[in-house]
């Protein structure tokens, strides 16, 4: 049996490699054919992500669109092998402003390891404003272009705030087959869509306490008939404030009713901005038969709303009554319950 010379010769360049170079001339060829491939992929990569876009000369306006910024990380295995740690990229300018990229090398949530990305706002000038930003964040996949990706919406304003995460859980990122790692270089990227200051106009913040508690304080007030001008109970705390009850016993303004009150005794001490949220019950008892007169609210209490209550809490005429036993030897007995519910600010 006869072969055809040309389909059993090897080529000269095969021949010159198997049988003429040595081992190591190979495995150094091999080397370079690695790091041009992935060179090519990087350069492909950064094609995608418009760094080789032309760019504007022109200046970009507030609010207006701008490229996407990325950022590689090339040796990220250093970072890693430092154990959880924050970094950031250099500032970039988008739709006017200026930003960075903040990135957790290892986030944990819930016993649950991820890399984490960030967008921060890195605007000096705009400190004392709020920013709101429509963007995109994203973790390049380098290998099927399948990246992790989120959009959504925030407001930077000038306390810290970095927006919202875009995480990828720690496995996934580190595994070959998912192209977010590759030949330990990774690309992450930010894509500002818009962004203007915000004029957040009057605000209103209400911080109420996890577990607030009632304060009881109970007043017996002497010659109750008797008195005509506004009575007032000595200081009693409750919820970190000093507080008083008041009443008005059968006075002209209050149409023969009783008045009850709830009065903040320090409450000029407040900010002009500043009130306290107050559930509080104001309670006249019946000490014969039980059947108590009882009202409750809840109110704001401020420097310019110290006090409140009911004007017409009781007539006056079912006080006096000896059958409804409110009234003993004129003397009557007020329970005040005041629980501290909350904080409200105005900004």
């Amino acid at each position: 049996m006869f072969s055809h010379p040309r389909l059993s010769a090897r080529p000269a360049h095969h021949r010159l490699l198997s049988c003429d170079c040595p081992r190591s001339a190979l495995v150094a060829l091999h080397k370079a054919y690695i790091e041009l491939f992935t060179i090519l992929l990087k350069l492909r990569m950064l094609k995608f992500c418009g760094i080789f876009k032309k760019k504007d000369l022109q200046e970009k306006k507030a609010g207006e669109r701008t490229d996407p910024f990325t950022w590689m990380i090339d040796g990220f295995s250093t970072l890693a092998n430092r154990g959880a740690d924050t970094y950031y990229s250099g500032s970039f300018t988008a739709c006017g402003f200026n930003w960075k990229l903040r990135l957790e090398s290892v986030l944990e949530e819930d016993g649950e390891k991820y890399v984490g990305l960030y967008l921060s706002h890195d605007d000096a000038a705009s400190k004392n404003s709020v920013i709101k930003a429509i963007y995109k964040l994203f973790i390049y996949d380098q290998l099927h272009a399948e990246h992790i990706q989120k959009e959504g919406e925030d407001y930077f304003h000038n306390k810290s705030h970095d927006g919202f995460c875009c995480k990828v859980a720690w496995n996934k990122f580190n595994s070959s087959k998912s192209g977010l790692l590759f030949n330990d270089c990774c690309i992450f990227g930010a894509d500002v869509l818009e962004a203007c200051k915000w004029d957040k106009g009057i605000s209103e913040s209400l911080s109420l306490n996890k577990d607030p508690t009632s304060r009881i304080y109970t007043w017996a007030i002497k010659d109750v008939s008797k008195s005509n001008v506004v009575l007032t109970s000595e200081a009693f705390a409750a919820g970190g404030y000093s507080w008083r009850i008041l009443i008005y016993p059968n006075l002209a303004i209050n149409k023969d009713s009783l008045g009850v009150f709830l009065t903040m005794d320090n409450a000029a001490n407040l900010a002009s901005k500043t009130r306290v949220y107050v559930e509080y019950s104001l309670c006249l008892l019946d000490i014969h038969n039980g059947k108590h007169q009882k009202l409750t609210g809840k109110s704001l209490f401020s420097s310019g709303s110290s006090g409140w209550g009911w004007n017409e809490f009781l007539s006056w005429k079912d006080v006096q009554n000896p059958s409804r036993g409110f009234l003993h030897n004129d003397t009557c007995i007020i329970d005040a319950s005041v629980c501290v519910l909350g904080v409200d600010t105005i900004a």
